[in-house]
């Protein structure tokens, strides 16, 4: 739709920046991160978040698509962001030694509600409900709040 195009705009610059900051906050303490597989796991959990949303936000810009291609396009992103996220999620799980820095990056990474509603607005679309767009609205705003937060726990709660 049309009208969507704005908002497509706004959510793929928003994310655009927002990796940028992830990896300005990675690469502070890259030390830090690389000699600890939760954190390298949680780092990358934001980044697959974040990407996400830039890629949502290209599919929704892409002119004169019909929405049931839209929605055949979000379910196949939410699978591969979901099999990201719990590969990641494991890898960051079987560290030996979790710091508590990444056990608070876990609980604001918004993983399963990110994956789960680009899915549930794909197959909204897929139907044909009108509304589905709206379905996006909520999932994109906890999605950059979480990466966001984890982007700053990354950047401040690490000393070297």
């Amino acid at each position: 739709m049309h009208e969507w195009d704005t908002f497509a705009v706004l959510v793929g610059g928003s994310a655009g920046a927002l990796v940028g900051l992830l990896f300005v906050a990675i690469s502070i303490h890259a030390g830090r991160i690389a000699e600890s597989a939760d954190l390298r796991g949680r780092a990358a959990q934001t980044l697959v978040i974040f990407a996400a949303l830039l890629l949502v936000g290209l599919l929704r810009s892409i002119p004169v698509q019909p929405e049931w291609v839209l929605g055949i396009e979000l379910l196949v992103l939410a699978v591969f962001v979901a099999i990201g996220l719990i590969t990641l999620d494991h890898l960051a799980e079987q560290s030996d030694s979790p710091r508590p820095v990444a056990r608070t990056l876990k609980a604001v990474n918004p993983s399963t509600l990110t994956a789960g509603g680009v899915a549930v607005a794909g197959v909204l679309m897929l139907c044909g409900v009108h509304w589905a767009d709206f379905v996006l609205v909520p999932v994109i705003c906890a999605a950059m709040i979480g990466g966001l937060a984890s982007a700053w726990l990354l950047l401040i709660k690490l000393t070297d």
